[in-house]
Protein backbone atom coordinates (compact mmCIF):
# COMPACT_ATOMS: atom_id res chain seq x y z
CA UNK A 1 0.00 0.00 0.00
CA UNK A 2 1.33 3.42 -1.02
CA UNK A 3 0.10 6.23 1.22
CA UNK A 4 -0.35 9.52 -0.64
CA UNK A 5 -1.36 12.96 0.66
CA UNK A 6 -2.76 15.76 -1.47
CA UNK A 7 -2.52 19.25 0.10
CA UNK A 8 -4.52 21.57 -2.14
CA UNK A 9 -6.93 24.39 -1.21
CA UNK A 10 -8.84 24.09 -4.50
CA UNK A 11 -11.30 21.20 -4.26
CA UNK A 12 -11.50 21.08 -8.04
CA UNK A 13 -7.72 20.77 -8.48
CA UNK A 14 -7.50 18.22 -5.66
CA UNK A 15 -10.19 16.12 -7.34
CA UNK A 16 -8.29 16.20 -10.65
CA UNK A 17 -5.09 14.98 -9.02
CA UNK A 18 -6.92 12.35 -7.02
CA UNK A 19 -8.63 11.05 -10.18
CA UNK A 20 -5.25 10.82 -11.95
CA UNK A 21 -3.81 8.78 -9.06
CA UNK A 22 -6.82 6.44 -9.04
CA UNK A 23 -6.70 6.02 -12.82
CA UNK A 24 -3.00 5.16 -12.72
CA UNK A 25 -3.43 2.74 -9.80
CA UNK A 26 -6.27 0.96 -11.61
CA UNK A 27 -4.31 0.76 -14.83
CA UNK A 28 -1.19 -0.62 -13.12
CA UNK A 29 -2.97 -2.64 -10.39
CA UNK A 30 -1.33 -0.54 -7.69
CA UNK A 31 -2.66 -0.40 -4.11
CA UNK A 32 -2.85 3.21 -2.93
CA UNK A 33 -4.41 5.15 -0.07
CA UNK A 34 -5.18 8.83 -0.75
CA UNK A 35 -5.75 11.49 1.92
CA UNK A 36 -6.85 14.98 0.84
CA UNK A 37 -6.25 18.12 2.91
CA UNK A 38 -7.60 21.51 1.88
CA UNK A 39 -5.17 23.53 3.97
CA UNK A 40 -1.58 23.01 5.10
CA UNK A 41 -2.24 23.65 8.78
CA UNK A 42 -4.68 20.76 9.08
CA UNK A 43 -2.29 18.56 7.08
CA UNK A 44 0.58 19.25 9.49
CA UNK A 45 -1.59 18.83 12.58
CA UNK A 46 -2.90 15.45 11.42
CA UNK A 47 0.29 14.29 9.73
CA UNK A 48 1.07 10.60 9.77
CA UNK A 49 3.76 8.92 7.74
CA UNK A 50 3.10 9.18 4.00
CA UNK A 51 5.16 7.89 1.11
CA UNK A 52 4.30 10.76 -1.26
CA UNK A 53 2.99 14.28 -0.61
CA UNK A 54 1.61 16.51 -3.38
CA UNK A 55 1.77 20.07 -2.06
CA UNK A 56 0.19 23.13 -3.64
CA UNK A 57 2.41 26.18 -3.24
CA UNK A 58 -0.12 29.03 -3.31
CA UNK A 59 -2.44 28.43 -0.33
CA UNK A 60 -4.04 30.79 2.22
CA UNK A 61 -2.93 30.97 5.88
CA UNK A 62 0.18 28.85 5.32
CA UNK A 63 1.70 28.55 1.86
CA UNK A 64 3.16 25.34 0.54
CA UNK A 65 6.80 26.39 0.79
CA UNK A 66 6.55 27.30 4.49
CA UNK A 67 4.48 24.18 5.12
CA UNK A 68 7.18 22.09 3.44
CA UNK A 69 9.81 23.46 5.83
CA UNK A 70 7.67 22.40 8.78
CA UNK A 71 7.01 19.05 7.11
CA UNK A 72 10.73 18.38 6.90
CA UNK A 73 10.97 18.79 10.66
CA UNK A 74 8.50 15.91 10.98
CA UNK A 75 9.63 13.74 8.09
CA UNK A 76 12.92 14.04 6.24
CA UNK A 77 12.30 11.12 3.88
CA UNK A 78 8.80 11.60 2.47
CA UNK A 79 8.77 12.26 -1.27
CA UNK A 80 7.58 15.85 -1.73
CA UNK A 81 6.17 17.06 -5.05
CA UNK A 82 5.05 20.65 -5.50
CA UNK A 83 1.97 21.52 -7.52
CA UNK A 84 2.09 25.08 -8.91
CA UNK A 85 0.82 27.40 -11.62
CA UNK A 86 4.24 29.04 -12.11
CA UNK A 87 7.46 27.18 -12.70
CA UNK A 88 9.66 29.79 -11.00
CA UNK A 89 8.20 28.87 -7.61
CA UNK A 90 9.29 25.28 -8.07
CA UNK A 91 12.96 26.29 -8.06
CA UNK A 92 12.63 27.13 -4.36
CA UNK A 93 11.75 23.50 -3.79
CA UNK A 94 15.41 22.57 -3.59
CA UNK A 95 15.51 24.29 -0.21
CA UNK A 96 13.16 21.68 1.20
CA UNK A 97 14.44 18.71 -0.84
CA UNK A 98 11.40 18.55 -3.11
CA UNK A 99 11.68 15.63 -5.49
CA UNK A 100 9.75 17.18 -8.39
CA UNK A 101 6.99 19.60 -9.35
CA UNK A 102 3.89 19.55 -11.54
CA UNK A 103 2.50 22.61 -13.29
CA UNK A 104 -1.26 23.20 -13.33
CA UNK A 105 -3.47 22.38 -15.12
CA UNK A 106 -2.34 18.80 -14.60
CA UNK A 107 -2.78 16.55 -17.62
CA UNK A 108 -2.93 12.79 -17.12
CA UNK A 109 -0.03 12.00 -19.51
CA UNK A 110 2.28 14.38 -17.64
CA UNK A 111 1.14 13.04 -14.28
CA UNK A 112 1.60 9.40 -15.35
CA UNK A 113 5.11 10.07 -16.66
CA UNK A 114 6.19 11.75 -13.44
CA UNK A 115 4.40 9.24 -11.21
CA UNK A 116 6.22 6.35 -12.86
CA UNK A 117 9.46 8.12 -12.05
CA UNK A 118 8.37 8.62 -8.43
CA UNK A 119 7.51 4.93 -8.07
CA UNK A 120 11.01 4.06 -9.22
CA UNK A 121 12.45 6.11 -6.39
CA UNK A 122 9.96 4.65 -3.95
CA UNK A 123 10.95 1.10 -4.92
CA UNK A 124 14.58 1.96 -4.19
CA UNK A 125 13.80 3.58 -0.84
CA UNK A 126 11.19 1.23 0.61
CA UNK A 127 12.20 -1.83 2.63
CA UNK A 128 12.03 -5.09 0.70
CA UNK A 129 8.64 -6.78 0.87
CA UNK A 130 8.18 -10.19 2.44
CA UNK A 131 6.64 -12.98 0.36
CA UNK A 132 4.42 -15.44 2.21
CA UNK A 133 3.47 -18.80 0.75
CA UNK A 134 0.17 -19.88 2.25
CA UNK A 135 -1.62 -23.15 1.56
CA UNK A 136 -3.41 -21.63 -1.43
CA UNK A 137 -1.40 -18.65 -2.71
CA UNK A 138 1.58 -16.32 -2.54
CA UNK A 139 1.09 -13.08 -0.60
CA UNK A 140 3.32 -10.02 -0.77
CA UNK A 141 3.54 -8.12 2.53
CA UNK A 142 5.11 -4.73 3.19
CA UNK A 143 7.00 -4.82 6.53
CA UNK A 144 5.20 -1.65 7.69
CA UNK A 145 1.84 -3.47 7.42
CA UNK A 146 2.91 -6.35 9.68
CA UNK A 147 1.83 -5.91 13.33
CA UNK A 148 3.62 -8.96 14.69
CA UNK A 149 4.63 -12.48 13.79
CA UNK A 150 3.53 -15.40 15.97
CA UNK A 151 4.97 -18.87 15.83
CA UNK A 152 2.68 -21.84 16.47
CA UNK A 153 4.05 -25.32 16.00
CA UNK A 154 5.85 -25.34 12.66
CA UNK A 155 4.07 -22.29 11.28
CA UNK A 156 4.48 -18.54 11.53
CA UNK A 157 1.32 -16.45 11.58
CA UNK A 158 1.74 -12.93 10.20
CA UNK A 159 -0.75 -10.62 11.90
CA UNK A 160 -1.14 -7.63 9.57
CA UNK A 161 -3.32 -4.57 9.07
CA UNK A 162 -5.18 -6.55 6.39
CA UNK A 163 -5.62 -9.89 8.11
CA UNK A 164 -3.65 -12.98 9.10
CA UNK A 165 -1.41 -15.14 6.91
CA UNK A 166 0.03 -18.52 7.90
CA UNK A 167 3.23 -19.97 6.48
CA UNK A 168 5.24 -23.11 7.20
CA UNK A 169 8.35 -21.42 8.61
CA UNK A 170 10.58 -21.11 11.67
CA UNK A 171 10.70 -17.94 13.78
CA UNK A 172 14.42 -17.69 13.07
CA UNK A 173 13.70 -17.53 9.33
CA UNK A 174 10.98 -14.87 9.79
CA UNK A 175 13.26 -12.82 12.02
CA UNK A 176 16.02 -13.00 9.42
CA UNK A 177 13.68 -11.86 6.62
CA UNK A 178 12.63 -8.82 8.70
CA UNK A 179 16.10 -7.96 9.97
CA UNK A 180 16.75 -4.22 10.09
CA UNK A 181 13.03 -3.36 9.85
CA UNK A 182 12.30 -2.33 13.48
CA UNK A 183 11.17 -5.75 14.67
CA UNK A 184 12.06 -7.24 18.06
CA UNK A 185 11.04 -10.30 20.03
CA UNK A 186 9.00 -9.79 23.17
CA UNK A 187 9.13 -13.53 23.88
CA UNK A 188 10.29 -16.67 22.09
CA UNK A 189 7.02 -16.94 20.16
CA UNK A 190 6.31 -13.32 19.16
CA UNK A 191 8.23 -10.96 16.86
CA UNK A 192 6.81 -7.44 17.17
CA UNK A 193 6.86 -4.50 14.76
CA UNK A 194 7.96 -1.66 17.06
CA UNK A 195 6.26 0.94 14.87
CA UNK A 196 2.89 -0.50 15.93
CA UNK A 197 3.56 -0.67 19.67
CA UNK A 198 1.04 1.65 21.34
CA UNK A 199 2.48 1.28 24.81
CA UNK A 200 4.27 -1.05 27.21
CA UNK A 201 2.83 -1.64 30.66
CA UNK A 202 4.71 -3.98 32.97
CA UNK A 203 5.10 -7.28 31.15
CA UNK A 204 2.60 -6.47 28.39
CA UNK A 205 3.09 -4.79 25.01
CA UNK A 206 -0.03 -3.39 23.33
CA UNK A 207 0.21 -3.79 19.58
CA UNK A 208 -2.62 -2.96 17.17
CA UNK A 209 -5.30 -3.72 19.76
CA UNK A 210 -3.63 -6.94 20.97
CA UNK A 211 -2.04 -7.42 24.40
CA UNK A 212 1.19 -9.40 23.96
CA UNK A 213 3.05 -11.00 26.84
CA UNK A 214 6.68 -9.99 27.37
CA UNK A 215 8.82 -12.79 28.83
CA UNK A 216 11.30 -12.08 31.63
CA UNK A 217 14.33 -13.23 29.60
CA UNK A 218 13.32 -10.93 26.69
CA UNK A 219 12.12 -7.95 28.74
CA UNK A 220 15.37 -5.97 28.91
CA UNK A 221 16.32 -6.42 25.23
CA UNK A 222 12.78 -5.67 24.04
CA UNK A 223 12.49 -2.53 26.18
CA UNK A 224 15.88 -1.31 24.96
CA UNK A 225 14.90 -1.95 21.33
CA UNK A 226 11.68 0.02 21.82
CA UNK A 227 13.55 2.88 23.52
CA UNK A 228 16.02 3.01 20.63
CA UNK A 229 13.16 3.06 18.14
CA UNK A 230 11.47 5.92 20.00
CA UNK A 231 14.78 7.77 19.92
CA UNK A 232 15.04 7.35 16.16
CA UNK A 233 17.54 4.49 16.19
CA UNK A 234 16.77 1.23 14.42
CA UNK A 235 17.31 -1.77 16.72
Amino acid sequence: MIDIAIVEDSKEQAAVLESHIKAYSTEHKLAVSISVFYDAITFLEKYSAFHIVYMDIMMPMLNGMDAAKLLREKDEKVILIFVTTMRQYAIQGYEVSAYDFIVKPISYPEFALKFTKVLGKLDRDLPADVFIRTDTSFVRLAPKDILYVEVKGHHCIYHTLNGEYRQYQTMKSAESALSGQCFARCNNFLLVNLTHVDRIEGMTAYVGGSALQISHPRRKAFSEAFSQYMGGIKP
